[in-house]
Protein backbone atom coordinates (compact mmCIF):
# COMPACT_ATOMS: atom_id res chain seq x y z
CA UNK A 1 0.00 0.00 0.00
CA UNK A 2 1.45 3.51 -0.90
CA UNK A 3 1.76 6.08 1.48
CA UNK A 4 -0.62 8.12 0.06
CA UNK A 5 -3.54 5.84 -0.07
CA UNK A 6 -2.63 5.40 3.74
CA UNK A 7 -2.78 8.75 4.29
CA UNK A 8 -6.35 9.06 2.37
CA UNK A 9 -7.63 5.48 4.47
CA UNK A 10 -6.50 7.62 7.75
CA UNK A 11 -8.63 10.91 6.48
CA UNK A 12 -11.53 8.66 5.96
CA UNK A 13 -11.27 6.54 9.24
CA UNK A 14 -10.99 10.19 11.19
CA UNK A 15 -14.35 11.87 9.47
CA UNK A 16 -15.87 8.38 10.51
CA UNK A 17 -15.15 8.71 13.89
CA UNK A 18 -15.95 12.31 14.24
CA UNK A 19 -19.28 11.50 12.59
CA UNK A 20 -19.88 8.07 14.57
CA UNK A 21 -18.69 10.63 17.82
CA UNK A 22 -21.04 13.62 16.69
CA UNK A 23 -24.20 11.45 15.73
CA UNK A 24 -23.68 11.90 12.22
CA UNK A 25 -24.61 8.63 9.78
CA UNK A 26 -21.21 7.97 7.87
CA UNK A 27 -21.44 6.55 4.43
CA UNK A 28 -19.01 4.32 2.10
CA UNK A 29 -16.19 3.21 3.32
CA UNK A 30 -16.42 5.50 6.26
CA UNK A 31 -19.83 3.67 7.61
CA UNK A 32 -17.72 0.13 7.08
CA UNK A 33 -15.22 1.36 9.84
CA UNK A 34 -17.27 2.69 12.18
CA UNK A 35 -19.52 0.49 12.29
CA UNK A 36 -18.49 -0.43 15.52
CA UNK A 37 -16.12 0.93 18.18
CA UNK A 38 -13.62 -2.16 17.96
CA UNK A 39 -13.80 -2.54 14.38
CA UNK A 40 -12.82 0.91 13.73
CA UNK A 41 -9.86 0.99 16.29
CA UNK A 42 -8.52 -2.11 14.72
CA UNK A 43 -8.56 -0.52 11.46
CA UNK A 44 -7.24 2.41 12.65
CA UNK A 45 -4.43 0.64 14.41
CA UNK A 46 -3.89 -1.19 10.92
CA UNK A 47 -3.07 2.02 9.26
CA UNK A 48 -0.43 3.66 12.48
CA UNK A 49 1.21 0.13 12.44
CA UNK A 50 1.45 0.32 8.06
CA UNK A 51 2.67 4.26 8.28
CA UNK A 52 4.91 3.46 11.45
CA UNK A 53 6.58 0.27 9.44
CA UNK A 54 7.35 2.61 6.71
CA UNK A 55 9.08 4.70 9.52
CA UNK A 56 10.87 1.88 10.56
CA UNK A 57 12.43 1.57 13.98
CA UNK A 58 9.12 -0.19 16.10
CA UNK A 59 8.67 -3.97 15.98
CA UNK A 60 6.64 -5.62 18.56
CA UNK A 61 8.58 -8.83 19.71
CA UNK A 62 6.50 -12.04 19.63
CA UNK A 63 5.26 -12.94 22.83
CA UNK A 64 5.70 -8.61 24.58
CA UNK A 65 2.60 -8.44 26.69
CA UNK A 66 2.00 -4.95 25.60
CA UNK A 67 -0.77 -3.89 23.29
CA UNK A 68 -1.91 -1.59 20.62
CA UNK A 69 -5.21 0.52 21.72
CA UNK A 70 -7.21 3.80 20.80
CA UNK A 71 -7.97 6.33 23.45
CA UNK A 72 -10.95 8.55 22.68
CA UNK A 73 -10.00 12.16 23.91
CA UNK A 74 -12.35 15.63 23.59
CA UNK A 75 -11.19 16.13 20.32
CA UNK A 76 -10.15 13.13 18.37
CA UNK A 77 -8.19 10.45 19.58
CA UNK A 78 -4.86 8.76 19.99
CA UNK A 79 -3.69 5.90 18.73
CA UNK A 80 -1.09 4.25 20.75
CA UNK A 81 0.79 1.47 18.48
CA UNK A 82 2.29 -1.01 20.86
CA UNK A 83 6.25 -0.52 20.02
CA UNK A 84 9.69 -2.78 20.97
CA UNK A 85 8.79 -4.58 24.46
CA UNK A 86 7.37 -1.29 26.58
CA UNK A 87 6.92 1.60 24.06
CA UNK A 88 4.75 2.79 22.34
CA UNK A 89 4.17 5.15 19.09
CA UNK A 90 1.28 8.07 19.60
CA UNK A 91 -0.90 8.99 16.54
CA UNK A 92 -3.27 11.51 16.99
CA UNK A 93 -6.49 10.98 14.82
CA UNK A 94 -8.63 14.54 14.61
CA UNK A 95 -11.78 15.21 12.45
CA UNK A 96 -11.03 14.69 8.71
CA UNK A 97 -7.20 14.74 9.22
CA UNK A 98 -4.84 12.17 8.43
CA UNK A 99 -3.18 9.77 11.28
CA UNK A 100 -0.07 12.37 12.54
CA UNK A 101 2.70 10.92 14.47
CA UNK A 102 3.62 12.54 17.74
CA UNK A 103 6.91 13.68 18.79
CA UNK A 104 7.62 14.52 22.80
CA UNK A 105 10.62 16.45 24.32
CA UNK A 106 13.17 14.20 26.31
CA UNK A 107 15.87 14.70 28.41
CA UNK A 108 19.21 12.57 28.53
CA UNK A 109 22.65 13.73 28.68
CA UNK A 110 23.42 15.37 26.65
CA UNK A 111 20.42 17.84 26.73
CA UNK A 112 16.92 18.02 25.25
CA UNK A 113 15.98 15.28 22.67
CA UNK A 114 12.88 14.89 21.00
CA UNK A 115 11.21 10.86 20.22
CA UNK A 116 8.55 9.45 18.63
CA UNK A 117 8.28 6.39 21.09
CA UNK A 118 6.94 7.04 24.82
CA UNK A 119 8.41 4.55 26.87
CA UNK A 120 5.88 2.90 29.67
CA UNK A 121 3.06 5.71 28.12
CA UNK A 122 0.08 6.00 30.78
CA UNK A 123 -2.92 8.05 28.84
CA UNK A 124 -5.72 8.64 31.22
CA UNK A 125 -8.48 10.41 28.56
CA UNK A 126 -10.46 11.96 31.50
CA UNK A 127 -8.14 14.48 32.35
CA UNK A 128 -5.79 13.98 28.45
CA UNK A 129 -2.34 13.78 30.46
CA UNK A 130 0.13 11.54 29.47
CA UNK A 131 2.70 10.00 31.52
CA UNK A 132 6.07 8.58 30.51
CA UNK A 133 9.30 6.38 32.43
CA UNK A 134 12.36 5.82 30.26
CA UNK A 135 14.51 3.50 32.32
CA UNK A 136 18.05 3.89 31.19
CA UNK A 137 19.17 1.17 33.42
CA UNK A 138 17.54 -2.48 34.19
CA UNK A 139 16.99 -1.41 37.35
CA UNK A 140 15.14 1.73 36.94
CA UNK A 141 17.54 4.09 39.11
CA UNK A 142 18.12 6.26 36.30
CA UNK A 143 16.59 7.64 33.36
CA UNK A 144 13.09 10.16 32.85
CA UNK A 145 10.06 10.69 33.78
CA UNK A 146 7.38 12.97 31.91
CA UNK A 147 3.84 14.44 32.43
CA UNK A 148 2.16 15.47 29.01
CA UNK A 149 -1.16 17.73 28.28
CA UNK A 150 -3.07 16.97 25.63
CA UNK A 151 -4.02 20.28 23.86
CA UNK A 152 -6.05 19.44 20.70
CA UNK A 153 -2.74 19.68 18.76
CA UNK A 154 -0.49 18.00 20.50
CA UNK A 155 1.23 16.50 23.66
CA UNK A 156 2.70 19.86 26.00
CA UNK A 157 5.15 18.83 28.29
CA UNK A 158 4.04 19.76 32.13
CA UNK A 159 7.08 18.67 33.83
CA UNK A 160 10.02 16.37 33.30
CA UNK A 161 12.10 14.38 35.61
CA UNK A 162 15.74 12.69 34.77
CA UNK A 163 18.46 11.31 36.55
CA UNK A 164 21.93 10.66 35.24
CA UNK A 165 23.08 6.96 35.54
CA UNK A 166 26.42 8.14 36.24
CA UNK A 167 25.13 9.61 39.36
CA UNK A 168 27.17 8.17 42.23
CA UNK A 169 24.99 6.56 44.78
CA UNK A 170 21.40 6.66 42.14
CA UNK A 171 17.78 5.70 43.79
CA UNK A 172 14.66 5.15 41.69
CA UNK A 173 11.86 7.49 41.05
CA UNK A 174 11.04 10.00 41.69
CA UNK A 175 14.37 11.84 39.49
CA UNK A 176 14.93 15.03 40.00
CA UNK A 177 12.89 17.83 38.11
CA UNK A 178 14.59 19.22 35.12
CA UNK A 179 11.60 21.08 34.01
CA UNK A 180 10.36 23.60 34.83
CA UNK A 181 13.10 23.83 37.48
CA UNK A 182 11.74 26.83 39.09
CA UNK A 183 8.38 27.50 40.72
CA UNK A 184 6.86 30.68 42.20
CA UNK A 185 6.34 34.58 41.46
CA UNK A 186 10.51 35.48 40.61
CA UNK A 187 12.07 33.02 37.86
CA UNK A 188 15.97 33.62 37.49
CA UNK A 189 16.42 32.98 33.62
CA UNK A 190 20.08 31.49 34.33
CA UNK A 191 19.05 29.65 36.79
CA UNK A 192 16.35 27.24 35.03
CA UNK A 193 16.64 24.44 32.13
CA UNK A 194 16.07 26.45 28.84
CA UNK A 195 12.56 25.14 27.77
CA UNK A 196 12.59 22.43 25.16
Amino acid sequence: MQLGSITALAAGLSAALALAGCGGEPTGAAAATSAGSLEGDAALITSAQAISDAIGGCVKPEGAEIESKVVGMQSGAIVMLACNANTHRLFAVRASDALELQSLPDYAADGWVATNQASMAELDAGNEMLTTFHKSSEDGSCGSEGTYHWDGQRFVLQELRWQDCTTPDRKGPPFPVVWPTQVGAVVDPNGATPEP
